[in-house]
Formats: structure tokens, C-alpha cells, sequence
């Protein structure tokens, strides 16, 4: 077997609106060697049906996609593989029938994330493959979502995904192959509406940096290269040349552009509205090609797994801070939560979400300034509607479900909501954090050393040993309590 077989492998698939992408490399004396690109039009945004559900069609066309894929790596030894999904899978209602569909052809979780952790990885990808500025503006056009971003050499400081994509505006404003003034302006004006609702922050007179990222932009450039100087950048001038000569063939079926994939064809109307729009509406002066893209966050991200464990780590902290907890309460419930879950994990096959706990301990208490009564649910109010770079759209939502049933009533509906793998992680990690608070009431801490526990399917067996009889008795009427709240999620409370 070769050198390259054994070597340790990295596998990014970036499953777009418009296109999957997989990206495969290696670990070559430190540093990242990339060793296979591929991209497949599956256009899923096409598929996407106006009641929020994916068509049959366009599940088929992403199932075939990865089914070439896996038979690309699934002859390496040695891999880590990471799947991400963005605008359709977050939007249609009908995901997890694909992701279990999915899970049957490549055994490994796909990570739906939300707009804003998808421009966080573009940015890194791009990071990572070109030299940026001291401060720089980013888009780029997916085929269901846009996603602007405003970020140093290094980092990010502002990040946004508008509900814009090439493969849902040709749908939507040109449908019928025409292209006409009509189109363009009505396209252009939807885009222009998106564009309004960013910050103050992206509005500069001037950006040293304007970088596009992925196909949309690239086809753009591709395809003025055919009308106009090959050397000339972007430009609002060559994207308005652009648009004359499309509405000048009058036709997707006109066009002529011998160096463009005659997939991106249908496309590019679309695109170029979006892209005119972005310059108009934020006064680009020029725009160049970027190098990188989400793929390529993807792949350095997952060959520097403490690197992603940072970006978490520093998103909670920020958070924690911003709503000023109590670090001694969360050290308490974090170390009764360590204490079971030490004693569980194993049996109950958790052992990898210890972190999604710390997390919820950290910032169990992010909801009390705003109502000290229901702080369980404002928190999660909030953790369900921030920006956790880091974070994907499962992770958030579970750790948004943990901080909102900590105490008090459960919400078995939104619980239901989850597939049922799902649901049983969830359970389970709720009950350990459950019965951490109940030994953390009143703000001090229960002696958690004479407390050991033994679970089942749907057993929770506490023992509490004979020493500490009044203690012991106010954590029983406690624990009596919550006996009652865990018997509707199907738990058996023992003690």
C-alpha cells in the first residue's frame, strides 16, 4: 500500500443549494496537501417546493452526488470526513429524510449550519488561501442564500446571510429562459432590498479588499472575460456590459460564452443581478476573484480540530460575559454535571457531547436580567437567536433546548420536534443536567461525592448515602419533584 494510503486524510464535502463540493487532502509534514477538487451540479434550491418540503427529485440527484463521493476516499485507512450543508437543508422541512438517506450511503453526521457559521467559513477558507487586507469585504452568492462579510486579516467583525441565491432568483424572476430589462430590474430590485438591511458596517466609502468567493462570482468573471479585456477586473461598468449583452441575445438559449460551463448558463442572469445590486447598493468600486471558499474552511477547520474548539469556546465566553453570570454557579453545576456524567456516559453512549454540557452550564443563566421567574426560557430564547460562530444549526438548537428545560416545566413539544436519534441524546443529556441543578438550589452547591448513579434505557437510579440525613432529606423533596417532570420524557426517576 502507498505512502499517500496510510498517510492521515482529510475529507470536506460542501453540500451547496447549487453545487456539492468535495474536497480531499493530506497531512504533509505539518502542513495541508490538497489532493482531489470536485464539484457536481445537484442544484437542490431546484427542488425546493413552495409548501418548504425538497421533491423527490432533487433528494435523488444529492443521494447520487455523495454516493460518488464516498467511493473517492472510502479506500483510505486513515480519515477525518466533514460534511456541511447550508441554505436548502436548513430551510426544507423535509431535511432529516435526506440526512437519513444520506447517513446510509457516507456514515457520518452532516452538519446543517446556520447563514451566519456559513459565512464564518468562508471567510476562514478564504483566510487561508490568499493574503487579505487589514480590512476586507466579502459575498458570495450560493444558490439559496448571499452571505456579506466584513473581516480583518484574520478574523471576522461582522457576518450576514441574506435570502438571495442565483438558483432561487432564476426560479423566481426568470423562469422562462427570456431575458429582458424587466427581469433584470425586478431581480435586481429584490436583491437591492436584501442588501438594505445590512449594518453600518458594511457601508465604507471604500474597502482596500473586495474579494467574491465561489462559482457564481467566478462564472461572472468567466464570462466577461469572452466580451470585454481579459485583464479587467470587476467592475460596475463591465457588469452593466454584461447585462446589455445578455439582454441583447434575449435568451438563455443565445448565449455564446465558449469558456463557461454550460451549466452556470441558466444562472447567470440571476447572478449577475445580485452582484450589480451589491455594487450599487454598497458603492464597490472593483472586486477581484477569492482564492478560497466554505470547502476550504471546511477542510482547514477539520484539520485543526482545536482550532474549532476555540471558535466555540471563545463564542460562550463571549456570551457569558455579555450577560454578566455567575462563574462560581456555573463551575458548581458544571461539576456535579461532571461528576454524573462520568458515572452514565459510557452505558448511554454520550460521551462525545461532555463539551455541549459545559456549554449549557456556562450559560445556564444568560436569561435571568431579563426575568428572573422564566430565566430558563429567555435563555433560550437567546442562544436560539444569536450568532454562535462555531456553532452548527444542531448544536445551537440543542444547546438552546438544554438551557430552556434546565428547571421547572419541560417542553416536550419542541423535544418531539427532533428525529429520534436525536431525541434520545437529548433526553439523556437532560436529565444529567437536570439533576445537576437540583443539587446546585439555592445557590449552594450539594456535597455531590455521597451521590452515585446507574442508569438504563429509561432507569435513573440515584443512591444517596447515610451520613447527611437533612440535606439528604431536602434533596429527596427536590428530587420527588423531579421525579414527575422526567416521567414525560418516558424517564424513570429512582432514589
Amino acid at each position: 500500500m502507498s505512502s499517500t494510503e496510510h498517510s492521515l486524510h482529510f475529507v470536506a464535502i460542501d453540500m451547496g443549494s447549487n453545487s456539492f463540493h468535495l474536497v480531499i487532502a493530506r497531512e504533509q509534514h505539518g502542513s495541508i496537501q490538497i489532493l482531489h477538487k470536485e464539484k457536481r451540479q445537484v442544484q437542490l434550491a431546484k427542488g425546493l417546493q413552495p409548501d418548504g418540503t425538497l421533491d423527490e427529485d432533487a433528494i435523488a440527484r444529492g443521494l447520487a452526488c455523495l454516493t460518488e463521493f464516498n467511493q473517492r476516499f472510502s479506500d483510505l485507512e486513515q480519515t477525518r470526513v466533514r460534511l456541511v450543508a447550508t441554505h436548502t437543508l436548513r430551510v426544507a422541512t423535509n431535511c432529516h429524510q435526506f440526512i437519513k438517506a444520506a447517513l446510509k450511503i457516507i456514515p457520518y453526521p452532516i452538519e446543517i449550519v446556520s447563514g451566519h457559521e456559513e459565512a464564518r467559513l468562508i471567510y476562514h477558507g478564504i483566510m487561508h488561501s490568499q493574503t487579505l487586507a487589514e480590512q476586507n469585504l466579502v459575498i458570495d452568492i450560493g444558490g439559496g442564500s448571499t452571505e456579506v462579510i466584513v473581516g480583518k486579516a484574520s478574523s471576522t467583525s461582522h457576518l450576514a446571510s441574506l435570502k438571495c441565491g442565483c438558483v432561487s432568483y432564476q426560479q423566481r424572476f426568470f423562469h422562462d429562459g427570456a431575458l429582458t430589462k424587466h427581469h433584470f430590474k425586478a431581480a435586481q430590485s429584490a436583491a437591492d432590498k436584501q442588501f438594505s438591511q445590512l449594518s453600518n458596517a458594511y457601508f465604507k466609502s471604500s474597502w482596500p479588499l473586495v474579494l467574491g468567493s465561489s462559482g457564481t462570482v467566478k462564472a461572472i468573471s468567466e464570462a466577461l472575460q469572452c466580451i470585454t479585456d481579459p485583464q479587467q477586473s470587476l467592475t460596475l461598468e463591465n457588469l452593466k456590459s454584461l447585462k446589455q449583452y445578455l439582454i441583447g441575445v434575449g435568451h438563455i438559449d443565445n448565449i455564446k460564452l465558449d469558456n463557461l460551463d454550460p451549466k452556470r448558463i441558466p444562472l447567470l442572469a440571476p447572478g449577475l443581478s445580485i452582484l450589480i445590486s451589491f455594487f450599487k447598493r454598497l458603492s464597490i468600486n472593483e472586486m477581484q476573484v477569492a482564492q478560497g471558499a466554505l470547502r476550504e474552511g471546511v477542510l482547514y477547520e477539520l484539520a485543526q480540530i482545536e482550532q474549532l474548539e476555540g471558535v466555540k469556546q471563545r463564542t460562550v465566553s463571549s456570551l457569558a460575559q455579555l450577560y454578566h453570570i455567575d462563574p462560581d454557579q456555573a463551575a458548581n453545576v458544571t461539576a456535579t454535571i461532571d461528576h454524573l456524567f462520568s458515572q452514565v456516559a459510557s452505558q448511554w453512549h454520550i460521551s462525545e457531547y461532555q463539551w455541549l454540557l459545559h456549554d449549557a452550564a456556562m450559560l445556564h443563566e444568560i436569561g435571568i436580567q431579563i426575568n428572573s421567574r422564566a430565566h430558563q426560557r429567555h435563555g433560550g430564547y437567546i442562544i436560539q437567536n444569536s450568532d454562535l460562530p462555531g456553532f452548527n444549526q444542531l448544536q445551537q438548537h440543542l444547546l438552546a433546548l438544554l438551557v430552556a428545560n434546565q428547571r421547572k416545566r419541560i417542553d416536550v413539544e419542541a423535544i418531539s420536534e427532533l428525529d429520534d436519534d436525536e431525541q434520545i441524546i437529548l433526553i439523556r443529556l437532560l436529565v444529567i443536567f437536570r439533576l445537576a441543578m437540583v443539587m446546585n438550589l439555592g445557590r449552594i452547591s450539594n456535597s455531590i461525592e455521597p451521590v452515585s448513579i446507574t442508569v438504563d434505557e429509561q432507569t435513573v437510579t440515584l443512591s444517596l448515602i447515610e451520613g447527611q440525613r437533612l440535606q439528604n432529606d431536602l434533596l429527596c423533596r427536590d428530587l420527588a419533584q423531579e421525579q414527575k417532570k422526567l416521567a414525560l420524557l418516558g424517564i424513570s426517576l429512582r432514589f
